[in-house]
């Protein structure tokens, strides 16, 4: 039996009363995260990055849709695939306040699902 080339992995947070998403697309090589508000999901901002094969602690990325200095899609991608050891792409949806609550909560969640889910990652 051959192993699909897609996983997808849906979990939800609850942050200050507003339901957000967080899918996953895990892929052979590489994970897609997506983040957004539930009921209002777009795509509005891209950050991809990845482990530096001539130096396995440092991380490489860049921001491919939105804004250059971004809202934190790009290092947040950067931290993911350092604990991934993977290539990461990461959108965040403009639904998703940079802000001192509603950030570090979904990344919490995050970083708790890979350490709880590994397998979906």
């Amino acid at each position: 039996m051959v192993a699909p080339n897609f996983h997808s992995h849906l979990t939800q947070v609850e942050v200050c009363e507003v339901q957000y998403n967080i899918r996953v697309l895990k892929m052979k090589d590489s994970v897609l995260f997506y983040i957004g508000q539930d009921k209002a999901e777009t795509f509005d901002e891209m950050a991809v990055a990845m482990p530096n094969a001539n130096n396995g602690t440092e991380v490489l990325g860049t921001t491919i849709i939105g804004p250059p200095d971004g809202s934190g899609a790009q290092d947040l991608a950067q931290r993911l695939a350092k604990r991934l050891k993977k290539q990461v792409y990461l959108s965040l949806s403009s639904s998703v306040p940079n802000d001192r609550i509603v950030r570090p909560s979904i990344e919490k969640k995050i970083f708790d699902d890979i350490k709880n889910n590994i397998e979906c990652f």
